[in-house]
């Protein structure tokens, strides 16, 4: 039996000897050790061996969600090089958690509800907590733009304010598996380090009162005013105003407002594809005539780029004490 969670996540912070806050980073050590082992005892093609069916409950969580036609697919030979070469696109943080709390990855063909993907923890695994991942199989063929295009329409109305309106992203040629893949292994990363337990740490530092409420000024912002956060859609002729309102704030997608939980996997997805995998995303609100009323780019904007540089620390930490960098590196 399992139960799906929104991931909980609490940046390591610095310690004085004898303190409680000390004793944590001892275990912080002691987890960072187990973690860098894994290369050591597991199989080379580890992802791919992790592949298998769902749990029949996972099934009904994909049909409430609005999914029908549901079955387990089988990968091809193509689908198993895709899913192998995203595995090695994640950080080296996220391939050891993976490598050791990973259960089951699972993918079904069915047509689609109101959501791609679904992490959920495997209950009665201790003392290692395992977790399942399940994705829609179309991922292995579909583009980060398509995803993302196809995600965010959910957000507005069918412009029935007549606006002529529309939103495009473009996220050039890369692969939706990547993202994906990252967004969800970034939930167990979470889980697993508890980076996000508390919310005054520099990666949620003034941007949430707990895991689902949003602190000020953003709570009485056009950002949390979202399907993504219960709210009616937005009439497409507000696009270009919520979107202005999304630039300045330091969140890198409307998704990231949903929970703190997706706030971070969004963060730590980003990040990763932005400056480790040269990854660019421009946004336009196209009017009728296919010019763009308004632009950005959501991975270059000040406070997203500030965000990022804690994240980075999060992984430069991680590297430096599994001794895969001399510390002067960095």
């Amino acid at each position: 039996m399992k139960r799906t969670f929104a991931a909980i996540m609490s940046l390591m912070v610095a310690a004085v000897a004898g303190t409680p806050v000390a004793m944590a980073q001892t275990a912080t050590e002691e987890l960072y050790r187990r973690l860098c082992t894994a290369d050591s005892e597991v199989e080379a093609f580890f992802i791919e061996s992790r592949v298998a069916p769902p749990d029949p409950e996972i099934l009904d969580i994909f049909s409430g969600s609005g999914a029908s036609d549901i079955s387990t697919h089988a990968l091809t030979e193509a689908e198993r090089f895709e899913l192998e070469r995203a595995f090695q696109n994640l950080p080296q943080l996220h391939q050891d958690v993976l490598r050791q709390h990973l259960r089951r990855l699972s993918f079904l063909d069915l047509r689609p509800g109101s959501g791609s993907a679904l992490t959920s923890i495997v209950e009665g695994e201790a003392p290692v907590q395992k977790f399942d991942i399940t994705l829609r199989a179309d991922l292995l063929n579909e583009s980060l733009t398509t995803f993302l295009n196809t995600k965010e329409a959910r957000l507005f109305d069918n412009d029935d304010s007549g606006s002529g309106n529309s939103v495009v992203f473009d996220a050039g040629d890369r692969d939706a598996l990547t993202y994906v893949l990252l967004h969800e292994a970034t939930h167990i990363v979470d889980q697993v380090l508890e980076l996000s337990d508390d919310h005054a740490n520099p990666l949620l530092a003034g941007l949430w009162t707990d895991n689902r409420e949003l602190a000020a000024p953003y709570a009485a912002s056009p950002i949390a005013q979202t399907r993504f956060r219960g709210a009616p859609p937005i009439p497409l002729a507000m696009a270009p105003a919520a979107y202005e309102a999304l630039r300045d704030s330091p969140f890198v997608s409307f998704y990231a407002t949903a929970a703190a939980p997706e706030d971070l996997a969004e963060l730590f997805a980003w990040q990763h594809l932005a400056t480790d995998l040269n990854q660019s995303l421009t946004l336009d609100v196209m009017d009728s005539d296919e010019g763009a009323i308004f632009s950005y780019e959501p991975l270059a904007t000040p406070q997203v780029q500030a965000r990022f540089a804690e994240v980075e620390k999060v992984h430069n930490q991680y590297r430096i004490r599994c001794n895969a960098v001399a510390p002067s590196d960095y």
